[in-house]
């Protein structure tokens, strides 16, 4: 059974990456996601203008699916014709320009609300996770950061802090608590911005933090909870070098230096070290960077 799943994945991989890859005359490549009910293709060169899909991007990277030199084509793709600074970032997806019944509701929303056009948050964060996973920091972060700067702007977005579901023409944010997006927002920041997070019960430590997320020390920190415990982590990255030029040398819980298995920018504390604090305190765990 192992054996034909994987048959069967793999055939399914190779069939997207070789028959959905499209070029348009602009010369840009990215996936094509979605047929209409007519069975015909959607995205790439159209009459009405070029049409992507950012969800189409989203799970083929995160999934594995794109290669890498697929991935550095998809964002310069992405960064052609979806983002926008004006809604804080990539949108959902290009003007198709007309009522597209045979695809779907969205396209009963004027463009640039909801999920026709908007900078859709949930799905804007997923191709940011997606980035971090694949090992595209800089592109990751810039996801991340452009939400982050457009809804902490208050003339621009008009909500409290926070991430709403999305963002209008109009810059505003929309329907605050109306969002999975906040959730993949803490995960993406807390297991892969930080690299924290379990592996088979173990704690994983594995930053993909840039140079300019440190402080004028050279830290950065985050607090989280594992096997029950409370844990402030705290990165000393003392001359600010970038991701991909640092790695971790050394971790020490509450001052104490830990044994534990370090391999480049990863480190993997065993669970029994971590259940071993005391369940009602606050613990810092302090990881060594050059």
């Amino acid at each position: 059974m192992i054996n034909d799943l994987e048959r069967k994945g793999n055939w399914i991989i190779n069939h997207i990456r070789n028959n959905e890859w499209i070029k348009n005359s602009e010369g840009y490549e990215w996936f094509n996601g979605y047929y209409d009910n007519s069975g015909n293709r959607v995205e790439g060169d159209h009459p009405n203008g070029t049409r992507m899909n950012l969800t189409s991007q989203v799970f083929t990277t995160m999934g594995g699916t794109a290669t890498d030199e697929q991935i550095e084509k998809i964002i310069k793709s992405a960064n052609k014709y979806l983002k926008d600074d004006k809604v804080g970032g990539y949108r959902l997806n290009t003007n198709y320009h007309e009522v597209k019944k045979d695809l779907g509701r969205l396209f009963g929303f004027a463009f640039g609300h909801k999920e026709n056009g908007a900078m859709f948050s949930h799905m804007a964060v997923m191709y940011g996770n997606a980035l971090y996973k694949r090992g595209y920091v800089e592109a990751g972060y810039e996801v991340i950061n452009s939400i982050y700067s457009h809804c902490m702007n208050f003339e621009k977005s008009r909500i409290y802090p926070g991430i709403p579901e999305y963002i209008n023409e109009k810059g505003r944010g929309m329907y605050h608590y109306l969002t999975g997006s906040a959730s993949w927002l803490l995960l993406t920041v807390l297991t892969e911005m930080f690299g924290v997070k379990g592996e088979l019960g173990d704690l994983v430590l594995e930053p993909k933090l840039i140079d300019k997320q440190f402080d004028n020390e050279g830290k950065a920190s985050v607090i989280a909870l594992f096997a029950e415990r409370s844990i402030r982590v705290q990165y000393i990255n003392r001359i600010k070098l970038n991701y991909g030029q640092y790695k971790i040398v050394s971790v020490s819980i509450n001052g104490n230096k830990v044994e534990c298995s370090i391999c480049g920018n990863k480190a993997v504390i065993e669970r029994k070290v971590i259940e071993s604090l005391d369940i009602n305190k606050l613990h810092n765990i302090v990881v060594e960077l050059a």
